[in-house]
């Protein structure tokens, strides 16, 4: 019995101590799982820099920043060439680190625990071409022709040879021949979502004026030719809270275009399909005002730098020139990149000239979070299209996507490469429209259509929208002080922003009621109460205030159903209307009458803008005629002769009775 309970408790005893090493095993395996790679190497890499364009026999340079790194002793970085990029479908391809094709050269693999860093804390690495003619050499590849080049860098396990971190950036060799360079129409937007708020008051997000601060500077410290389409909102928001921000980018401006949009962003097919085409208008005409004062340049207003949204073919009136998205193009069947400009034919049977913004170039800007690797994917990808027909005069638009936000590193990596490459040439749209011939197709220019307008699915609220628009315009007739209207101006403009919700839009309208109102509160009919005219003809004293600082245009109504006014055009029985100045402080107005009859009657008396559109002030006199008329007193004395006549038939009348009527005795 004993040895079968000791037995028992020894099994137990392995069955204890199973299943400790059981569960210590698979929580190793659960932290394993849950912080993959821990026990091996490990690391982050990114792209610090490389030479954008490598001639024959030149050099090619990278730098890599490295972090993160977890036993370097036990990592090695690896750098390998492939052979040339034979189409665009398959440049696209390497961006995913796939189709590479085959390595024409490789780096010997090096430890990072060896590698020294530069002054930047990034690891160089340096590839000498071999030139023409040159003898073989292994350390010197030999890439014969001008092509595009995938560059796979990696940090891998030394051991096991895995690839634990790396991308594929791209090596350019240019050509050695005379063949033009590919015309590049850089398009950069300046611009912020508006500034100004409903109460009328200016605030720039902090970390917006940074990105702003950080593109003009920019700009200045790489003048490549390319076309700057500024929001105007956001010039009028520098303006008034960062002048030597406006003043930098007003500074970087030489030998580039500059292109004049709507005051903001605006969805133009929603607003003209609600009745708001005269919207339109005004953003555009206010925009290019705004351009030209606050940019001290005349602004190029025939070219639309637009949208999906801003180029269906009935919103083109005015447009000589449009750039648009590809996607806003009926699609074409083609093998080769369009790259050259085209025509498009508007509502109204016009040939405007085209260009389109290619997708892949624009998707750049917004590809994972290594800005200056994006940039030279950006670059690579245009010399793939400039090697796609290097006999041809060919040029392509390049522009950020809507909404996009400024990437210092990317921008400063791709203008400064265009600035000093050979493969292609920076220009603004004006020089490629008049400088790469239009696009072919069946021996005539290309005409191609865009696609119907999409379905706006914005809240417009047209009809409040025009009521304040044309009370702003009212106001505007008043005053001849730009100042006081161009904040009203302003916030009905920015009702018809992108992205804004309808109760948004409205808040932005009633700001602009809210401000007429207070600017003409000032404004006031000081007369009231009653007034006695003792004769047919007189004059009824109205005293006018102006309580604001500057003189004010107005129109003075009367109307009265019992008085004639006696200066007011003829056939204007009742009623009189009188222009009139107002200069700060009381205006006396002194009004001839004439009464057509006595008794008590209305006088209503209104202030109104000089188009009459807009009502300022009101006020009702209450007149009391006391004159006697010819007609009346002839009633009045033929009246009395009746009297009287009664009076003296009824006297002899009586007293004759009184004779026939024996006295009492």
């Amino acid at each position: 019995m004993v040895r079968a309970v000791t037995a028992v408790l020894a099994g137990v005893a392995l069955l204890v101590v199973a299943g400790g090493v059981a569960l210590e095993a698979t929580a190793e395996a659960q932290a394993a799982a849950e912080a993959p790679g821990r026990r091996g190497p490990r690391g982050r890499l990114r792209l610090v820099s490389q030479t954008p364009w490598v001639a024959p026999g030149g050099t090619f340079s990278l730098r890599i920043g490295i972090g993160e790194v977890h036993r370097p002793e036990a990592t090695e970085l690896w750098v390998s060439i492939h052979e040339a990029i034979s189409s665009r479908s398959q440049f696209r391809q390497t961006l995913d680190d796939q189709r590479l094709g085959t390595v024409v050269w490789r780096r010997a693999p090096v430890a990072l625990a060896t590698i020294e860093p530069d002054e930047g804390g990034a690891i160089p690495v340096t590839v000498d071409l071999r030139g023409a003619g040159e003898p073989s050499d292994p350390d010197r590849p030999d890439l014969n022709r001008a092509a595009v080049h995938p560059v796979r860098v990696e940090l891998r396990d030394a051991s096991s040879g895995e690839a634990v971190e790396g991308f594929t950036t791209h090596l350019v060799r240019t050509r050695d021949d005379d063949a033009a360079a590919l015309a590049v129409a850089w398009v950069q937007p300046f611009g912020a979502p508006p500034a100004l708020r409903p109460d009328g008051t200016v605030a720039i997000d902090a970390a917006v004026g940074d990105d702003l601060a950080a593109t003009a500077q920019l700009l200045g410290e790489h003048p490549a030719p390319l076309s700057l389409v500024p929001t105007p909102e956001t010039l009028d928001a520098l303006g008034a809270t960062r002048p030597d921000l406006l003043d930098e980018l007003r500074g970087s401006l030489d030998g580039r275009q500059v292109v004049a949009g709507p005051y903001v962003d605006i969805d133009t097919v929603a607003l003209s399909d609600a009745g708001l085409g005269d919207e339109v208008a005004a953003q555009r005409e206010r925009g290019a005002e705004v351009v030209a004062s606050a940019l001290g340049v005349a602004p190029e207003g025939a070219t639309l730098v637009g949208d999906a949204d801003d180029v269906a073919p009935g919103a083109l009136g005015g447009v000589e020139r449009l750039v648009a998205p590809e996607e806003a193009l009926v699609p074409l069947e083609r093998s080769l990149t369009l790259a050259n400009p085209f025509l498009v034919r508007t509502e109204d049977d016009r040939l405007v000239e085209a260009a389109a913004v290619d997708p892949g170039l624009a998707a750049h800007f917004t590809s994972g979070d290594d800005p200056v690797l994006a940039a030279h994917h950006l670059l690579a990808d245009l010399a793939v299209v400039a090697y796609d027909s290097p006999g041809l005069a060919r040029g392509v638009v390049v522009r950020p996507p809507q909404g996009w936000t400024p990437r210092v590193e990317l921008l400063a990596t791709a203008l400064g490469a265009l600035r000093t490459g050979p493969v292609m040439r920076p220009v603004t749209l004006d020089e490629l429209f008049d400088e790469v011939p239009k696009a072919m197709a069946n021996g005539t220019e290309l005409v191609r259509s865009l696609r119907p307008a999409p379905d706006p699915s914005v809240d417009v609220p047209a009809m409040e929208a025009r009521a304040v628009r044309g009370e702003v315009t009212s106001f505007a007739t008043m005053t001849e002080v730009p100042a006081a209207v161009a904040p009203l101006e302003r916030l009905v403009l920015v009702a018809g922003a992108e992205g804004l919700t309808g109760d948004e839009r409205r808040a932005y309208l009633r700001g602009a009621r809210r401000g007429i109102a207070e600017r003409l509160d000032g404004i006031d009919i000081l007369s009231s109460g009653s007034f006695r005219l003792t004769s047919r003809e007189a004059t009824i004293p109205v005293t006018l205030v102006n309580g604001l600082d500057a003189a004010m245009r107005v129109s003075l109504s009367l109307e009265s159903d019992k008085l004639d006014f006696v200066d007011a055009e003829p056939g204007a029985t009742g009623t009189a209307t009188i222009p009139l100045v107002l200069q700060p402080g009381n205006t006396p107005v002194v009004v001839p009458v004439e009464a057509r009859t006595s008794g008590e009657f209305p006088l209503l008396i209104t202030l109104r803008s000089p188009d009459g559109n807009l009502d300022v002030s009101h006020a009702r006199l209450t007149v009391r005629s006391t004159f006697l008329s010819g007609v009346g007193l002839a009633l009045s004395a033929g009246a009395g002769v009746f009297l009287c006549a009664w009076w003296g038939r009824h006297w002899r009348t009586a007293r004759r009775d009184r004779r026939l009527v024996e006295p009492p005795r």
